[in-house]
């Protein structure tokens, strides 16, 4: 029977417990992008997340609660 690898990544990065945060980051030149989300229990575990995962190759990293944020657009949508 074959043995499965142990992962050495950070832990719990995409945990599924706490509250979910929307992550936007800048490069050097560029705007600010949304680069996707963490979840995770308060805005200084959530940055310390981020940060794992994309904060070597960005300048700045923002966090948004997820359940805050709003839609608004010149455009008609359904949502």
């Amino acid at each position: 029977m074959a043995e499965r690898a142990h992962s050495t990544g950070p832990s719990n990065v995409r945990a599924t417990t706490g509250r979910e945060w929307e992550v936007f980051v800048r490069d050097d030149d560029g705007p600010p992008r949304h680069a996707g989300s963490v979840s995770a229990p308060t805005a200084d575990v959530a940055r310390d997340q981020a940060t794992q995962l994309l904060g070597w190759s960005v300048t700045d990293v923002w966090l948004c609660p997820a359940d805050e944020v709003e839609r608004f657009s010149t455009t008609e949508t359904d949502q």
